[in-house]
């Protein structure tokens, strides 16, 4: 059994090259080569194959029966090969069936889901998507290629990944708009009085809101810990319980008559929500084109994208 391996795309194109100008000088030209280094690549195909391949008649090289029957292979191995060496990944949103996964927490189903629904509605109508929510295996996930973009407060990403700023974050404070004990001024003994609704999950940033509480010694009469915002708004209006939430969560629902946002009576924690991704994904057009998109929808004035190499 023949070695492949030891035949080269080198000599594959000497091969054609002799092949359609049945000429070695002819095709030493072509290819930038001397003759003496076509010569050597001929003599290794001829070695290879056990056949002359190309015989001299007259001024030219004619293929032999072997060749002749090789030529089809060879023709078709090169324009792939070329293809292979021309390739530029295209991505048009218009038309691709891609599924996106992107991981996420309620939070920003609530904000970022409704606009990108909306805009691929629109651009980019084939397009399907995948949310899952951030977890401790989330890193993993994206390193593997199963997710391809998480966004959030995912601090816990180290080497292989890039992140981009999407906006900055800060806590507010969610009562109701007839709490009886609370108008006008959220006061720090208000804060510590009443019941607290907490959140405990990946993603949200709500581990610095926590951490500031603890280092100000500020306490606190936990009533209810949720791992999601799900059902938050009703919990809040119906009770006189009240809820520590990221501003942008805040100011949404408080656009509901019955709810209220008022600031911490402390300094709120601020960090930042990024969208982050794998090395894998960075130069994938399609990627490319889902977190220009995203980005996009909050207009920052920062553009950078940042590795963690």
């Amino acid at each position: 059994m023949k070695d492949s391996g030891k035949i080269d795309i080198r000599q594959l194109q000497v091969f054609h090259e002799i092949y359609r100008e049945k000429s070695v000088s002819k095709a030493a030209e072509n290819l930038g080569m001397g003759q003496p280094g076509v010569s050597i690549e001929l003599n290794k195909l001829r070695k290879h194959f056990n056949d002359t391949l190309f015989v001299r008649v007259g001024n030219t090289m004619q293929a032999t029966a072997v060749a002749e029957s090789l030529n089809g292979y060879i023709m078709d191995l090169l324009d792939k090969w070329k293809r292979i060496a021309e390739f530029t990944e295209e991505f048009d949103p218009g038309t691709s069936t891609r599924r996106f996964t992107i991981s996420m927490m309620d939070i920003s189903h609530m904000e970022i889901l409704p606009k990108l629904v909306a805009y691929l509605h629109v651009n980019a109508p084939n397009i399907a998507l995948d949310i899952v929510p951030i977890t401790p295996e989330t890193p993993v996930q994206m390193s593997n290629g199963a997710v391809d973009l998480a966004i959030g407060f995912v601090p816990q990403l180290k080497a292989g990944f890039y992140q981009q700023k999407l906006f900055r974050q800060q806590y507010e404070c969610l009562v109701s708009s007839h709490h009886p004990r609370i108008q006008g001024k959220l006061s720090l003994e208000d804060f510590q009085r009443e019941g607290h609704v907490v959140f405990y999950h990946q993603g949200t940033g709500h581990s610095i809101l926590e951490q500031k509480i603890r280092r100000l010694g500020i306490q606190r009469n936990i009533y209810i810990q949720l791992s999601s915002f799900l059902g938050l708004g009703l919990l809040i209006e119906k009770s006189d319980l009240i809820t520590s939430i990221p501003t942008r969560l805040s100011k949404m629902f408080a656009r509901n008559p019955n709810l209220r946002s008022y600031a911490l009576p402390f300094e709120s924690p601020r960090y930042v929500i990024r969208q982050h991704w794998h090395a894998r994904f960075h130069q994938d057009a399609g990627s490319r084109w889902m977190r220009k998109i995203i980005y996009e929808f909050f207009n920052t004035s920062e553009n950078t994208d940042s590795g963690n190499h």
